[in-house]
């Protein structure tokens, strides 16, 4: 549904004074998880629940769909996240991601909703890609994977996304 007319719009701007880097950011993120897997490692996404996953979420499954990403478990753990997701199928007509896309994208991954999943995930042996809130590494599931892959050599976190200052 389209938005009524407005006299003013606000909108949040955290990129607004900035230059992104100029390249391939799914050839960049193909090599990282590439790299991490092949060392026998996982790969740790700290990101925002709302757009920033499932925009993360999309890239890794255009590059499965590709053939271009190992066969690793997805894993999405973000119970917000998971409600976002439920508001992109609900409300199809507010964004350009084609129903087909969105539905492949789901399908490949395991969504996370309880902290129990969590823990078993966390002490799984075998490499994996992990979507985790929240964003700045301030809070959220992804301090439980933190706490146990930051020290381990193999594996990577990939920050993607705005990191205050401060912030860990």
């Amino acid at each position: 549904l389209p938005l009524p007319p407005a006299d003013y719009v606000i909108c949040e701007s955290t990129y607004g004074d900035r230059l992104h880097p100029e390249g391939d950011i799914k050839e960049r993120l193909k090599a990282i998880v590439h790299e991490t897997i092949a060392k026998g490692g996982s790969v740790i996404i700290p990101s925002f629940a709302v757009e920033r996953t499932q925009v993360m979420m999309y890239l890794l499954w255009q590059l499965r769909a590709a053939g271009e990403l190992p066969d690793v478990p997805l894993i999405m753990d973000s119970p917000m996240g998971s409600r976002v997701l439920d508001i992109f199928e609900k409300y199809k007509g507010w964004h350009q991601l084609p129903i087909e896309e969105y539905t492949a994208m789901c399908g490949i991954f395991q969504v996370v909703e309880r902290c129990r999943e969590t823990v078993e995930l966390i002490h799984t042996k075998y490499p994996k890609i992990v979507i985790a809130g929240s964003g700045m590494v301030t809070g959220g599931r992804v301090l439980n994977y933190l706490q146990e892959y930051i020290d381990k050599w193999q594996h990577t976190v990939l920050l993607v996304g705005y990191q205050g200052e401060g912030t860990r």
